[in-house]
């Protein structure tokens, strides 16, 4: 009976001591990937308080997706500041990036080459245009049935007048309204006819590409009838070497 007490007196003591223990914890949140708490500083005391599951912000894109690579967004939790990442896929460009593209003064100074093949009546032609502009420059080669010729024009009105030709008819065809981004093809392709007023016809098999906000690529074709002959046209521009070009 007495070691019986004894043990009860032990345990009662115990007991006591323990619950006589107050637990401060840290200001600082414990966090992993899904949840948050406090922690006891007290040494060799593993209690926790507050413990609970993150609540996450409504996120911020803090790396903007692009052709090239997907985006991020960033969620913050409202109570700790931990964070976490989504990635945001690229889903086109706006009408602002869009325009932005396509503004006269990124066309001052770039290498433009157009590759067409005009088929009718069983006879079929190849032309290729080469063509690179400064900012007081034009260079042109113009290749037919194998046979080129070569040019340089450097007064102001000629080149100006030579870009604004090939512009104009590009803007005529690159209208934001009139494409939708294909992600397998990572290109734009029009989605309504577009009139050219170049070869008075409407013009609805386009595809565009963009590299790093910049036009590359256009191809495009149609079927025209003069003087009672269908002609299928087929053409791929290329559009490179921005700011770089030197005559």
């Amino acid at each position: 009976m007495k070691k019986i007490l004894v043990c009860l007196i032990i345990a009662t003591m115990l007991l006591s001591a323990s619950c006589a223990h107050q637990c401060v914890f840290s200001e600082e949140w414990s966090k992993d990937e899904s949840s948050h708490w406090h922690v006891c500083i007290d040494e060799k005391c593993d209690e926790i308080a507050d413990l609970a599951d993150h609540i996450w912000d409504e996120g911020t894109i803090t790396t903007p997706a692009t052709q090239e690579a997907d985006g991020v967004k960033t969620f913050t939790c409202t109570v700790c500041d931990q964070t976490k990442t989504e990635p945001v896929l690229f889903n086109g460009m706006t009408e602002t990036e869009w325009n932005a593209a396509m503004a006269d003064d990124v066309f001052a100074n770039f290498a433009y080459n157009e590759s067409a093949s005009v088929s009718g009546s069983g006879i079929t032609v190849e032309t290729v245009y080469e063509y690179k502009f400064t900012a007081d420059k034009v260079y042109m080669k113009l290749t037919i049935a194998g046979q080129s010729t070569e040019s340089t024009f450097s007064d102001r009105e000629t080149v100006e007048l030579y870009r604004s030709e090939h512009m104009t008819s590009m803007k005529e065809m690159m209208k934001f309204d009139c494409f939708e981004y294909d992600a397998d093809t990572k290109t734009y392709k029009a989605v309504k006819g577009i009139y050219i007023a170049e070869v008075d016809t409407t013009v609805d098999d386009i595809t565009a590409t963009f590299e790093n906000g910049k036009l590359v690529e256009v191809k495009y074709s149609f079927i025209l009838v003069s003087e009672g002959i269908e002609m299928t046209a087929v053409s791929t521009i290329t559009m490179s070497d921005y700011g770089t070009v030197e005559l």
